[in-house]
Protein backbone atom coordinates (compact mmCIF):
# COMPACT_ATOMS: atom_id res chain seq x y z
CA UNK A 1 0.00 0.00 0.00
CA UNK A 2 1.49 3.43 -0.90
CA UNK A 3 2.24 5.86 1.88
CA UNK A 4 -0.30 8.63 2.34
CA UNK A 5 0.44 12.64 1.26
CA UNK A 6 -0.36 13.69 4.82
CA UNK A 7 1.34 10.64 6.50
CA UNK A 8 4.60 11.64 4.45
CA UNK A 9 4.61 15.37 5.73
CA UNK A 10 3.78 14.18 9.24
CA UNK A 11 7.32 12.15 8.78
CA UNK A 12 10.14 14.59 7.65
CA UNK A 13 10.26 18.34 6.74
CA UNK A 14 9.89 18.62 2.40
CA UNK A 15 13.03 21.10 2.23
CA UNK A 16 15.48 18.23 3.42
CA UNK A 17 18.34 17.66 1.31
CA UNK A 18 17.60 15.55 -1.56
CA UNK A 19 13.59 16.37 -1.59
CA UNK A 20 13.80 18.14 -4.17
CA UNK A 21 9.98 16.81 -5.67
CA UNK A 22 8.81 18.24 -2.20
CA UNK A 23 10.40 21.55 -3.06
CA UNK A 24 8.22 21.66 -6.00
CA UNK A 25 5.24 21.68 -3.67
CA UNK A 26 6.67 24.19 -1.20
CA UNK A 27 7.06 26.72 -4.33
CA UNK A 28 5.03 25.52 -7.32
CA UNK A 29 5.27 27.74 -10.49
CA UNK A 30 1.72 28.25 -12.16
CA UNK A 31 1.42 27.52 -15.62
CA UNK A 32 -0.27 30.13 -18.23
CA UNK A 33 -4.23 28.49 -18.03
CA UNK A 34 -3.49 28.41 -13.82
CA UNK A 35 -2.58 31.93 -13.94
CA UNK A 36 -5.60 32.65 -16.25
CA UNK A 37 -7.86 30.94 -13.44
CA UNK A 38 -6.07 33.11 -11.05
CA UNK A 39 -7.23 36.48 -12.54
CA UNK A 40 -11.12 35.28 -12.67
CA UNK A 41 -10.14 35.82 -9.08
CA UNK A 42 -8.22 39.00 -8.74
CA UNK A 43 -6.90 41.88 -10.21
CA UNK A 44 -3.33 43.43 -11.80
CA UNK A 45 -1.40 45.36 -9.76
CA UNK A 46 1.91 47.43 -10.15
CA UNK A 47 4.71 47.70 -7.69
CA UNK A 48 7.95 49.84 -7.58
CA UNK A 49 11.43 48.30 -6.66
CA UNK A 50 11.83 47.97 -2.97
CA UNK A 51 7.59 48.52 -2.60
CA UNK A 52 5.87 46.31 -0.17
CA UNK A 53 3.53 44.26 -1.49
CA UNK A 54 2.20 43.29 1.93
CA UNK A 55 4.00 43.85 5.73
CA UNK A 56 4.34 41.87 8.46
CA UNK A 57 1.20 42.52 10.98
CA UNK A 58 -1.02 43.22 8.21
CA UNK A 59 -4.71 42.08 8.50
CA UNK A 60 -6.54 40.85 5.61
CA UNK A 61 -2.65 40.61 3.09
CA UNK A 62 -3.69 39.40 -0.21
CA UNK A 63 -2.60 36.29 -2.21
CA UNK A 64 -0.23 37.59 -5.27
CA UNK A 65 1.06 36.00 -8.14
CA UNK A 66 4.32 37.31 -9.85
CA UNK A 67 3.65 38.10 -13.57
CA UNK A 68 6.42 40.19 -14.71
CA UNK A 69 9.88 41.30 -11.51
CA UNK A 70 10.02 39.67 -8.52
CA UNK A 71 8.88 39.43 -5.21
CA UNK A 72 10.94 38.79 -1.82
CA UNK A 73 9.71 36.78 1.01
CA UNK A 74 11.47 38.25 3.95
CA UNK A 75 11.74 38.03 7.98
CA UNK A 76 12.75 40.06 10.47
CA UNK A 77 14.12 39.02 14.16
CA UNK A 78 16.43 39.90 16.72
CA UNK A 79 19.80 39.99 13.84
CA UNK A 80 17.71 42.36 11.06
CA UNK A 81 16.02 41.14 7.75
CA UNK A 82 16.81 37.75 6.21
CA UNK A 83 15.47 36.79 2.53
CA UNK A 84 14.25 33.50 2.64
CA UNK A 85 12.94 32.79 -0.98
CA UNK A 86 12.06 34.93 -4.26
CA UNK A 87 9.40 34.56 -6.43
CA UNK A 88 9.18 34.93 -9.88
CA UNK A 89 6.76 34.71 -12.90
CA UNK A 90 4.26 32.06 -11.90
CA UNK A 91 5.25 31.66 -8.52
CA UNK A 92 3.23 33.03 -5.53
CA UNK A 93 3.68 34.05 -2.06
CA UNK A 94 1.42 33.83 0.85
CA UNK A 95 1.12 30.78 3.76
CA UNK A 96 -1.97 29.62 6.30
CA UNK A 97 -2.98 33.10 7.04
CA UNK A 98 -3.03 34.37 3.75
CA UNK A 99 -6.23 32.07 3.38
CA UNK A 100 -7.90 33.10 6.43
CA UNK A 101 -7.10 36.92 6.15
CA UNK A 102 -5.04 36.55 9.46
CA UNK A 103 -1.67 38.47 9.96
CA UNK A 104 1.27 37.32 8.26
CA UNK A 105 4.95 37.07 9.77
CA UNK A 106 7.19 37.72 6.99
CA UNK A 107 6.54 40.57 4.15
CA UNK A 108 6.52 40.35 0.84
CA UNK A 109 8.40 43.13 -1.43
CA UNK A 110 9.43 43.99 -5.12
CA UNK A 111 12.40 43.38 -6.46
CA UNK A 112 12.85 45.74 -9.26
CA UNK A 113 9.42 46.53 -11.29
CA UNK A 114 6.77 44.21 -10.66
CA UNK A 115 3.07 43.19 -11.80
CA UNK A 116 1.23 40.67 -9.99
CA UNK A 117 -2.26 39.19 -9.46
CA UNK A 118 -3.19 40.69 -6.29
CA UNK A 119 -6.19 38.34 -4.13
CA UNK A 120 -8.52 39.27 -1.91
CA UNK A 121 -8.55 36.33 1.08
CA UNK A 122 -12.21 35.43 0.87
CA UNK A 123 -11.75 35.75 -3.23
CA UNK A 124 -8.74 33.08 -2.42
CA UNK A 125 -11.35 31.00 -0.37
CA UNK A 126 -13.37 30.91 -3.08
CA UNK A 127 -10.68 29.85 -5.74
CA UNK A 128 -9.41 27.28 -3.57
CA UNK A 129 -13.29 25.87 -2.64
CA UNK A 130 -14.10 25.95 -6.34
CA UNK A 131 -11.16 25.07 -8.91
CA UNK A 132 -10.13 21.87 -7.12
CA UNK A 133 -7.20 20.98 -9.26
CA UNK A 134 -5.42 24.26 -8.63
CA UNK A 135 -6.92 24.75 -5.17
CA UNK A 136 -4.98 21.61 -4.07
CA UNK A 137 -1.77 22.96 -5.54
CA UNK A 138 -2.11 26.53 -3.30
CA UNK A 139 -3.58 24.65 -0.10
CA UNK A 140 -0.49 22.03 0.01
CA UNK A 141 2.10 24.73 -0.39
CA UNK A 142 0.84 26.68 2.17
CA UNK A 143 0.78 23.82 4.90
CA UNK A 144 4.31 22.97 3.55
CA UNK A 145 5.60 26.76 3.96
CA UNK A 146 3.87 27.03 7.50
CA UNK A 147 6.10 23.41 8.29
CA UNK A 148 8.96 25.31 7.19
CA UNK A 149 8.30 28.14 9.53
CA UNK A 150 7.55 26.61 12.34
CA UNK A 151 10.56 24.29 12.38
CA UNK A 152 12.97 27.40 10.77
CA UNK A 153 12.18 29.80 13.52
CA UNK A 154 11.01 32.02 10.61
CA UNK A 155 9.43 35.55 12.29
CA UNK A 156 10.97 37.76 14.99
CA UNK A 157 8.45 35.83 17.89
CA UNK A 158 11.07 35.42 20.47
CA UNK A 159 9.94 33.69 24.47
CA UNK A 160 12.29 34.19 27.16
CA UNK A 161 12.11 31.85 30.02
CA UNK A 162 13.31 28.58 31.62
CA UNK A 163 11.85 25.35 33.37
CA UNK A 164 12.50 27.46 36.53
CA UNK A 165 9.46 30.03 35.66
CA UNK A 166 6.59 28.43 35.83
CA UNK A 167 4.18 29.55 32.82
CA UNK A 168 7.21 29.21 30.27
CA UNK A 169 5.82 25.80 29.15
CA UNK A 170 2.59 27.06 29.01
CA UNK A 171 3.47 29.81 26.78
CA UNK A 172 5.77 27.56 24.31
CA UNK A 173 2.86 25.28 23.95
CA UNK A 174 0.35 28.03 23.12
CA UNK A 175 2.22 29.21 20.34
CA UNK A 176 3.77 25.17 18.98
CA UNK A 177 -0.56 24.37 19.14
CA UNK A 178 -1.21 27.24 16.95
CA UNK A 179 1.72 26.46 14.54
CA UNK A 180 3.37 30.26 15.09
CA UNK A 181 6.94 29.94 14.51
CA UNK A 182 8.96 31.00 17.61
CA UNK A 183 12.17 31.29 18.87
CA UNK A 184 13.33 30.35 22.79
CA UNK A 185 16.18 32.24 24.28
CA UNK A 186 17.26 30.15 27.79
CA UNK A 187 17.89 31.77 30.68
CA UNK A 188 21.36 32.18 31.30
CA UNK A 189 22.40 31.97 27.01
CA UNK A 190 23.68 34.38 25.19
CA UNK A 191 20.31 35.37 23.45
CA UNK A 192 18.83 35.83 26.53
CA UNK A 193 21.36 37.86 28.38
CA UNK A 194 21.66 39.89 24.93
CA UNK A 195 17.90 40.66 24.71
CA UNK A 196 17.71 41.75 28.60
CA UNK A 197 19.94 44.45 27.66
CA UNK A 198 18.72 45.01 24.54
CA UNK A 199 14.61 45.00 26.01
CA UNK A 200 15.22 46.38 29.51
CA UNK A 201 14.48 43.11 31.09
CA UNK A 202 14.59 42.17 34.71
CA UNK A 203 14.41 38.40 36.12
CA UNK A 204 10.91 39.23 37.62
CA UNK A 205 9.54 39.99 34.07
CA UNK A 206 10.04 36.30 33.57
CA UNK A 207 8.60 34.41 31.35
CA UNK A 208 8.09 36.93 28.55
CA UNK A 209 7.22 36.66 25.15
CA UNK A 210 8.89 39.68 22.20
CA UNK A 211 6.36 40.21 20.00
CA UNK A 212 8.01 42.08 17.35
CA UNK A 213 8.70 45.96 18.95
CA UNK A 214 6.02 44.51 21.86
CA UNK A 215 7.43 43.36 25.33
CA UNK A 216 4.91 40.82 26.74
CA UNK A 217 5.29 40.05 30.45
CA UNK A 218 3.94 36.87 32.05
CA UNK A 219 0.94 37.20 29.52
CA UNK A 220 -1.98 35.07 28.84
CA UNK A 221 -3.17 33.33 25.95
CA UNK A 222 -5.30 36.32 24.81
CA UNK A 223 -2.60 38.84 24.77
CA UNK A 224 -0.02 36.65 23.14
CA UNK A 225 -3.12 36.68 20.31
CA UNK A 226 -3.96 40.26 20.11
CA UNK A 227 -0.43 41.26 19.24
CA UNK A 228 0.03 38.53 16.61
CA UNK A 229 -2.99 39.36 14.77
CA UNK A 230 -5.02 36.10 15.90
CA UNK A 231 -7.35 37.22 18.12
CA UNK A 232 -10.43 37.06 15.01
CA UNK A 233 -12.19 40.31 16.17
CA UNK A 234 -15.79 40.04 17.06
CA UNK A 235 -18.43 42.25 17.11
CA UNK A 236 -20.63 42.42 19.92
CA UNK A 237 -24.38 41.34 19.01
CA UNK A 238 -22.84 39.34 16.13
CA UNK A 239 -25.56 36.96 14.87
CA UNK A 240 -24.68 33.34 13.09
CA UNK A 241 -26.35 30.53 12.38
CA UNK A 242 -24.18 28.01 14.47
CA UNK A 243 -21.75 29.33 17.01
CA UNK A 244 -19.12 26.01 17.50
CA UNK A 245 -17.63 25.99 21.70
CA UNK A 246 -14.57 23.95 20.80
CA UNK A 247 -11.69 23.78 17.89
CA UNK A 248 -11.03 20.20 18.84
CA UNK A 249 -12.15 17.06 16.28
CA UNK A 250 -15.39 17.52 16.71
CA UNK A 251 -16.04 20.78 16.59
CA UNK A 252 -13.55 21.13 13.80
CA UNK A 253 -16.00 18.54 11.93
CA UNK A 254 -19.04 20.71 12.68
CA UNK A 255 -17.15 23.89 11.68
CA UNK A 256 -16.61 22.59 8.08
CA UNK A 257 -19.57 20.61 7.03
CA UNK A 258 -21.91 23.73 8.15
CA UNK A 259 -19.51 25.98 6.19
CA UNK A 260 -19.65 24.30 3.45
CA UNK A 261 -23.16 23.48 3.26
CA UNK A 262 -23.75 27.90 3.36
CA UNK A 263 -24.58 27.97 7.20
CA UNK A 264 -22.48 30.79 8.63
CA UNK A 265 -20.15 29.15 11.26
CA UNK A 266 -18.70 30.85 14.05
CA UNK A 267 -15.97 28.61 16.04
CA UNK A 268 -15.06 29.78 19.63
CA UNK A 269 -11.48 28.25 21.36
CA UNK A 270 -10.05 28.92 24.37
CA UNK A 271 -6.54 27.49 23.83
CA UNK A 272 -5.90 26.25 20.14
CA UNK A 273 -6.96 24.06 17.47
CA UNK A 274 -7.08 20.84 17.65
CA UNK A 275 -8.36 20.40 21.02
CA UNK A 276 -6.93 16.79 23.20
CA UNK A 277 -6.58 15.01 19.69
CA UNK A 278 -3.63 18.01 18.74
CA UNK A 279 -1.83 16.76 21.78
CA UNK A 280 -1.32 12.89 20.63
CA UNK A 281 2.38 12.29 19.35
CA UNK A 282 0.70 9.73 16.83
CA UNK A 283 -2.68 8.66 15.87
CA UNK A 284 -2.49 5.18 14.16
CA UNK A 285 -6.37 3.84 14.01
CA UNK A 286 -7.72 6.93 12.31
CA UNK A 287 -8.63 5.74 8.98
CA UNK A 288 -6.82 6.40 5.96
CA UNK A 289 -3.16 7.06 7.56
CA UNK A 290 -1.69 3.65 7.66
CA UNK A 291 1.46 4.71 9.15
CA UNK A 292 -0.04 6.99 11.36
CA UNK A 293 -0.14 10.89 12.09
CA UNK A 294 0.82 12.94 15.01
CA UNK A 295 -2.56 14.58 16.14
CA UNK A 296 -1.32 18.23 15.53
CA UNK A 297 -1.07 17.38 11.81
CA UNK A 298 -4.34 15.74 11.43
CA UNK A 299 -6.54 18.75 13.55
CA UNK A 300 -4.47 21.29 11.81
CA UNK A 301 -5.29 19.98 8.11
CA UNK A 302 -9.42 20.14 9.95
CA UNK A 303 -8.67 23.74 11.10
CA UNK A 304 -7.47 24.76 7.62
CA UNK A 305 -9.92 22.83 6.07
CA UNK A 306 -12.66 24.88 8.07
CA UNK A 307 -11.27 28.48 6.89
CA UNK A 308 -11.60 27.19 3.16
CA UNK A 309 -14.93 26.84 3.80
CA UNK A 310 -15.04 30.59 5.03
CA UNK A 311 -15.95 28.87 9.17
CA UNK A 312 -14.41 31.93 11.20
CA UNK A 313 -12.21 30.85 14.17
CA UNK A 314 -11.71 33.09 17.33
CA UNK A 315 -9.12 31.64 19.46
CA UNK A 316 -8.26 32.31 23.04
CA UNK A 317 -11.26 33.44 23.53
CA UNK A 318 -13.32 31.90 26.42
CA UNK A 319 -17.09 31.39 26.20
CA UNK A 320 -18.40 32.31 30.05
CA UNK A 321 -22.10 31.87 30.04
CA UNK A 322 -24.82 30.73 27.23
CA UNK A 323 -28.35 31.85 27.42
CA UNK A 324 -31.26 29.60 25.76
CA UNK A 325 -33.20 31.53 23.90
CA UNK A 326 -35.97 31.87 21.20
CA UNK A 327 -35.36 32.27 18.62
CA UNK A 328 -31.87 32.95 19.37
CA UNK A 329 -29.69 32.02 21.79
CA UNK A 330 -27.20 34.49 23.85
CA UNK A 331 -23.56 33.46 24.16
CA UNK A 332 -21.06 35.73 26.37
CA UNK A 333 -17.59 35.46 26.33
CA UNK A 334 -14.54 36.71 28.26
CA UNK A 335 -14.38 40.60 27.96
CA UNK A 336 -18.56 40.24 27.64
CA UNK A 337 -18.75 40.39 23.67
CA UNK A 338 -22.31 38.83 22.97
CA UNK A 339 -23.07 36.13 20.32
CA UNK A 340 -26.49 35.65 19.02
CA UNK A 341 -26.73 32.18 17.70
CA UNK A 342 -29.32 30.97 16.15
CA UNK A 343 -27.93 26.97 16.71
CA UNK A 344 -24.90 25.86 19.09
CA UNK A 345 -22.57 23.33 18.89
CA UNK A 346 -20.95 22.14 22.32
CA UNK A 347 -18.03 20.71 21.78
CA UNK A 348 -15.97 21.74 24.42
CA UNK A 349 -14.73 18.17 25.57
CA UNK A 350 -12.74 17.72 28.51
CA UNK A 351 -10.27 19.08 30.61
CA UNK A 352 -7.42 17.17 32.21
CA UNK A 353 -8.10 15.92 35.56
CA UNK A 354 -5.21 16.77 38.18
CA UNK A 355 -3.81 14.48 40.42
CA UNK A 356 -3.81 15.12 44.27
CA UNK A 357 0.06 15.43 44.34
CA UNK A 358 1.89 17.77 46.59
CA UNK A 359 4.23 20.33 45.19
CA UNK A 360 2.55 19.89 41.58
CA UNK A 361 1.15 23.60 41.30
CA UNK A 362 4.65 25.15 41.54
CA UNK A 363 6.03 23.09 38.33
CA UNK A 364 2.37 23.23 36.30
CA UNK A 365 3.48 24.60 32.68
CA UNK A 366 7.25 23.82 33.03
CA UNK A 367 7.79 20.17 34.41
CA UNK A 368 4.62 18.52 34.26
CA UNK A 369 2.90 18.45 31.56
CA UNK A 370 -0.67 17.08 29.96
CA UNK A 371 0.31 16.61 26.87
CA UNK A 372 3.41 14.58 24.88
CA UNK A 373 3.89 16.32 21.65
CA UNK A 374 7.32 17.50 19.91
CA UNK A 375 7.73 20.28 21.95
CA UNK A 376 7.34 18.54 25.03
CA UNK A 377 9.88 15.62 23.62
CA UNK A 378 12.42 18.06 23.12
CA UNK A 379 12.21 19.49 26.45
CA UNK A 380 12.61 15.61 28.04
CA UNK A 381 15.69 15.23 25.43
CA UNK A 382 18.07 12.63 27.60
CA UNK A 383 16.39 13.11 30.96
CA UNK A 384 14.38 10.86 33.41
CA UNK A 385 10.34 11.06 32.94
CA UNK A 386 7.06 9.72 34.90
CA UNK A 387 4.05 9.05 32.46
CA UNK A 388 0.95 9.06 35.03
CA UNK A 389 -2.29 6.81 33.60
CA UNK A 390 -2.77 3.61 31.98
CA UNK A 391 -4.65 4.51 29.37
CA UNK A 392 -4.28 4.73 25.60
CA UNK A 393 -3.29 8.50 26.15
CA UNK A 394 -0.43 7.40 28.41
CA UNK A 395 0.84 4.39 26.40
CA UNK A 396 1.23 6.96 23.31
CA UNK A 397 3.12 9.46 25.33
CA UNK A 398 5.10 7.16 27.06
CA UNK A 399 6.25 5.12 23.26
CA UNK A 400 6.72 8.70 22.04
CA UNK A 401 8.99 10.46 24.80
CA UNK A 402 10.97 6.77 25.13
CA UNK A 403 12.79 8.06 21.87
CA UNK A 404 13.85 11.46 23.33
CA UNK A 405 13.86 10.73 26.64
CA UNK A 406 17.16 8.90 28.82
CA UNK A 407 14.36 6.81 30.70
CA UNK A 408 10.25 6.83 30.73
CA UNK A 409 8.59 5.51 33.99
CA UNK A 410 4.54 4.33 33.49
CA UNK A 411 3.20 4.63 36.74
CA UNK A 412 -0.16 3.16 37.70
CA UNK A 413 -2.05 2.34 40.40
CA UNK A 414 -3.50 -0.86 39.12
CA UNK A 415 -1.37 -4.08 38.68
CA UNK A 416 -1.12 -4.23 34.70
CA UNK A 417 -2.28 -2.71 31.36
CA UNK A 418 -4.29 -5.41 30.45
CA UNK A 419 -8.20 -3.50 30.90
CA UNK A 420 -7.42 -0.12 30.37
CA UNK A 421 -4.92 0.31 26.82
CA UNK A 422 -4.76 -1.48 23.68
CA UNK A 423 -2.83 -4.38 23.08
CA UNK A 424 -0.71 -2.86 20.41
CA UNK A 425 1.06 -0.24 23.07
CA UNK A 426 1.44 -2.56 25.82
CA UNK A 427 3.26 -4.91 23.15
CA UNK A 428 5.43 -1.42 22.00
CA UNK A 429 5.64 -1.03 26.08
CA UNK A 430 7.18 -4.42 26.83
CA UNK A 431 9.73 -4.59 23.76
CA UNK A 432 11.17 -0.70 24.04
CA UNK A 433 13.79 -1.12 26.73
CA UNK A 434 14.13 2.47 27.84
CA UNK A 435 9.91 2.19 29.41
CA UNK A 436 9.64 0.51 32.74
CA UNK A 437 6.34 0.06 34.34
CA UNK A 438 5.56 0.54 37.85
CA UNK A 439 2.55 -1.01 38.87
CA UNK A 440 0.85 -0.64 41.80
CA UNK A 441 2.60 2.88 42.04
CA UNK A 442 1.43 6.24 42.73
CA UNK A 443 3.07 9.47 42.85
CA UNK A 444 2.93 11.02 46.02
CA UNK A 445 4.87 14.60 45.91
CA UNK A 446 6.99 16.51 43.21
CA UNK A 447 10.58 18.09 44.12
CA UNK A 448 13.58 20.12 43.29
CA UNK A 449 14.59 23.96 43.93
CA UNK A 450 15.87 24.90 40.35
CA UNK A 451 13.29 22.74 38.58
CA UNK A 452 11.71 19.29 39.24
CA UNK A 453 14.40 16.36 39.78
CA UNK A 454 12.65 13.72 41.94
CA UNK A 455 9.23 12.02 42.54
CA UNK A 456 8.60 11.05 46.31
CA UNK A 457 6.58 7.57 45.00
CA UNK A 458 4.37 4.92 47.08
CA UNK A 459 3.70 1.41 46.86
CA UNK A 460 0.09 1.26 47.83
CA UNK A 461 0.68 -2.32 48.50
CA UNK A 462 2.77 -1.99 51.32
CA UNK A 463 2.65 1.73 52.13
CA UNK A 464 6.71 2.18 51.21
CA UNK A 465 7.70 5.32 49.52
CA UNK A 466 10.94 6.23 47.60
CA UNK A 467 12.41 8.64 45.85
CA UNK A 468 12.03 8.21 41.90
CA UNK A 469 14.42 10.58 39.71
CA UNK A 470 12.34 12.52 36.78
CA UNK A 471 13.24 15.66 35.14
CA UNK A 472 9.22 15.84 33.99
CA UNK A 473 5.94 14.23 34.98
CA UNK A 474 3.15 13.57 32.25
CA UNK A 475 -0.31 13.26 33.70
CA UNK A 476 -3.05 11.24 31.72
CA UNK A 477 -5.24 10.24 34.17
CA UNK A 478 -8.96 11.32 32.60
CA UNK A 479 -10.46 14.22 32.42
CA UNK A 480 -13.82 15.81 33.40
CA UNK A 481 -16.20 17.73 30.81
CA UNK A 482 -15.91 21.10 29.85
CA UNK A 483 -19.71 22.07 31.11
CA UNK A 484 -19.38 25.10 33.54
CA UNK A 485 -20.79 27.45 31.16
CA UNK A 486 -23.99 25.84 29.90
CA UNK A 487 -27.19 26.99 31.48
CA UNK A 488 -28.81 24.63 34.24
CA UNK A 489 -31.84 24.23 30.57
CA UNK A 490 -29.27 21.94 30.00
CA UNK A 491 -29.42 18.95 32.05
CA UNK A 492 -26.18 17.18 32.50
CA UNK A 493 -25.51 13.14 33.81
CA UNK A 494 -24.25 12.47 37.28
CA UNK A 495 -20.68 12.81 36.04
CA UNK A 496 -21.69 16.65 34.34
CA UNK A 497 -21.07 15.10 30.58
CA UNK A 498 -24.43 16.91 28.57
CA UNK A 499 -27.15 13.93 28.26
CA UNK A 500 -28.82 13.84 24.66
CA UNK A 501 -31.45 12.67 22.37
CA UNK A 502 -32.50 9.73 23.84
CA UNK A 503 -30.96 10.03 27.25
CA UNK A 504 -33.60 12.36 27.90
CA UNK A 505 -36.64 11.30 29.48
CA UNK A 506 -39.85 12.49 28.95
CA UNK A 507 -40.06 13.41 32.64
CA UNK A 508 -36.02 15.29 32.15
CA UNK A 509 -38.11 17.58 29.40
CA UNK A 510 -40.87 18.21 31.26
CA UNK A 511 -38.76 19.03 34.39
CA UNK A 512 -36.99 21.95 32.08
CA UNK A 513 -40.25 23.34 29.91
CA UNK A 514 -39.44 21.33 26.75
CA UNK A 515 -41.28 23.68 24.98
CA UNK A 516 -41.83 21.38 21.33
CA UNK A 517 -44.12 18.80 20.33
CA UNK A 518 -41.10 16.42 18.70
CA UNK A 519 -38.48 14.69 21.09
CA UNK A 520 -34.83 15.99 21.01
CA UNK A 521 -33.12 14.97 17.91
CA UNK A 522 -30.01 12.36 18.42
CA UNK A 523 -27.31 15.03 19.67
CA UNK A 524 -29.67 18.04 20.43
CA UNK A 525 -29.71 19.01 24.28
CA UNK A 526 -32.44 19.50 26.31
CA UNK A 527 -32.65 23.16 25.00
CA UNK A 528 -33.99 23.13 21.46
CA UNK A 529 -31.06 24.02 19.03
CA UNK A 530 -28.20 23.56 21.52
CA UNK A 531 -26.57 20.69 20.38
CA UNK A 532 -23.62 18.41 22.35
CA UNK A 533 -20.77 16.56 20.37
CA UNK A 534 -17.75 15.11 21.10
CA UNK A 535 -16.04 13.60 24.48
CA UNK A 536 -18.36 16.58 26.53
CA UNK A 537 -21.57 14.25 25.27
CA UNK A 538 -22.81 11.74 28.02
CA UNK A 539 -22.21 8.61 26.30
CA UNK A 540 -19.78 9.24 24.07
CA UNK A 541 -16.83 7.14 22.92
CA UNK A 542 -13.72 9.05 23.24
CA UNK A 543 -12.18 8.42 20.31
CA UNK A 544 -11.13 10.84 17.41
CA UNK A 545 -13.09 9.20 14.52
CA UNK A 546 -16.39 9.13 16.76
CA UNK A 547 -15.52 13.17 17.66
CA UNK A 548 -15.44 13.95 14.00
CA UNK A 549 -18.64 11.73 13.02
CA UNK A 550 -20.88 13.55 15.73
CA UNK A 551 -19.63 16.80 14.46
CA UNK A 552 -20.75 15.98 10.98
CA UNK A 553 -23.48 14.36 11.86
CA UNK A 554 -24.79 17.60 13.81
CA UNK A 555 -25.08 19.79 11.43
CA UNK A 556 -27.42 17.53 9.64
CA UNK A 557 -29.74 18.15 12.89
CA UNK A 558 -29.08 21.91 13.02
CA UNK A 559 -30.54 22.14 9.65
CA UNK A 560 -33.52 20.82 10.41
CA UNK A 561 -33.83 22.37 13.48
CA UNK A 562 -33.04 25.87 11.69
CA UNK A 563 -36.14 25.15 9.13
CA UNK A 564 -38.59 24.52 11.79
CA UNK A 565 -38.31 28.57 12.70
CA UNK A 566 -39.50 28.75 8.91
CA UNK A 567 -42.53 26.72 9.58
CA UNK A 568 -46.31 28.19 10.30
Amino acid sequence: MMESPEARDAEAPPWAAGAAERMSELDPELDEAQIGIVRRYGEERRFADGELLWDIGQDGADFFVVLEGAVEIVRRDQEGEHVIITHRRGHYGGETVTMSGRAPLVFGRALGATRAVAVEPQNLRALIATEPVLGEIIFRSFILRRMRMVAEHHGDIVIVGSDAYAGTGQLRSFLSRNGIPHDFAEVGSELQERLFEQRGLQEEDLPVVLCGREVLRQPCNREIAECLGFATPLEDEQEADVVIVGAGAGGLAAATYAASEGLSAVVLEAVAPGGQAATSSKIENYLGFPTGISGQALMGRGFLQSQKFGTLVAVARRVETIECGTPRHTVTLDGGTRLRARSIVVASGAEYREPPIEGMQKYLGSNVHYAASHLEGQMCRRKQVAVIGGGNSAGQAAVFLSGQARKVYVVIRSGGLEHSMSSYLIDRIDNTENIELLPHTEVQSLHGDAGLDHAIVLDNRTGETRPLEVGHVFVFIGAKPATEFLPERVLLDEREFVRTGGDLSTADLESVSWPLSRQPYLLETSCPRIFAVGDVRSGSVKRVASAVGEGSVSVQFVHRALAEEAEP
